[in-house]
């Protein structure tokens, strides 16, 4: 016979222990809402399947929240599908891990922004999955399976609906430019009964989206920079003497080394350089078109770069530095993360 302590070790792991770190890194995604955090891999999967384009990575972002709160309800209130969900979160959390890791990934967005090394990660899913699995010997479960599942829904409705309202903005309708009518030889004439011309108005650049831009930069290579949006988005464009295009924040470590120890002196390199800003969406605009700073940016060195930005209202998921290779205006490499290899600097 079991004893009553028995039952209670066995169920420590899927009902207490893993829907509480699983309920914790929900919490943490739902207050961030940010899709910038998500792993790469994810954020891939989530482009192949024609979910990053417009609101659909919020409702993406929502929907992931939702589910771990789901599951960890079903946890908490002993749901006969408890054990199963758990190995089955678990183990989906160790493949994305185990993925990240061998791309090189050095933060998971796990726990938002707060998230430690996806080596540290995959150890404490690992072991909670290797917990669970040596523990799995049924320990009892509820009774009332509707109000476990009542449970788990309501929780993951509420937090999904929390996530959307924060994320998903509403694009304004672009107004249209009417044709330009032009009329031969009436000088003011309105009785004369001349032919007019319908003068139609130059096609606008679509703006950069309303919320995400999410995009998979290594089908970059091989195409000309004009053909893509991103690069004609720029306050100044590349021209014919642009050897690289870097994307950077002036909130990035990694940016501050590359323009600090690499670029700084390196004028045969920089004045091939366009050096674009990845401005926050909510960034502030100043009258002469800058940026309005906080003070937590680090300063700027003195470059011969080419210097423009993004615009601002779009949520950029780029990891940067973005570096972009051009030969005559051709992308023959792009890096993302790390400067060195289109660089040369290796």
């Amino acid at each position: 016979m079991t004893s009553p302590s028995t039952r209670s070790a066995r169920a420590i792991f899927p009902h207490v222990i893993i829907p509480s770190w699983l309920a914790l890194g929900a919490t943490f995604k739902m207050l961030e809402s940010d899709a910038r955090l998500l792993p790469k891999s994810v954020l891939q999967t989530l482009g192949h399947l024609g979910l990053t384009e417009g609101n659909m990575l919020s409702y993406s972002l929502a929907g992931m929240v939702g589910v771990e709160f789901l599951l960890a309800g079903l946890m908490f209130a002993r749901s006969k599908f408890a054990r199963p969900a758990a190995a089955a979160i678990l183990g989906l959390f160790c493949l994305i891990l185990g993925v990240e890791l061998a791309g090189g990934a050095d933060s998971c967005g796990c726990l938002g922004a707060w998230s430690p090394h996806p080596a540290v990660m995959l150890g404490i899913d690992g072991g909670l999955l290797a917990g669970l699995l040596l523990t799995w010997r049924r320990a009892g479960r509820t009774h009332n399976e509707a109000c476990a599942w009542r449970m788990g829904a309501a929780a993951a409705v509420v937090t999904a609906g929390v996530v959307v309202i924060q994320t998903a903005r509403t694009e304004a309708t672009p107004q249209t430019t009417p044709e330009t009518r032009v009329t031969a030889g009436t000088e003011g004439n309105f009785d004369n009964n001349e032919t007019t011309d319908l003068v139609p108005t130059p096609v606008q650049e679509p703006r950069p989206p309303a919320n995400w831009y999410c995009t998979d930069f290594d089908a970059y290579v091989g195409q000309h920079w004009q053909d893509l949006a991103l690069f004609r988005w720029c306050s100044i464009p590349p021209d014919e003497s642009t050897t690289h295009i870097v994307f950077y924040s002036r909130n990035c470590d990694h940016c501050e080394e590359m323009f600090h120890f690499d670029l700084v002196g390196r004028d045969d390199l920089t004045s091939g350089i366009l050096a674009v800003e990845i401005p926050d969406a909510d960034a502030e605009i100043a009258a002469d078109g800058s940026l309005v700073r906080n003070g937590s940016e680090w300063p700027l060195p003195e470059t011969a770069c080419t210097y423009a930005r993004l615009p601002n209202g779009t949520n950029w998921i780029i990891t940067a530095p973005l570096v972009v290779g051009l030969d005559n205006g051709t992308i023959t490499c792009i890096s993302e993360g790390d400067h060195t290899p289109c660089m040369d600097l290796e």
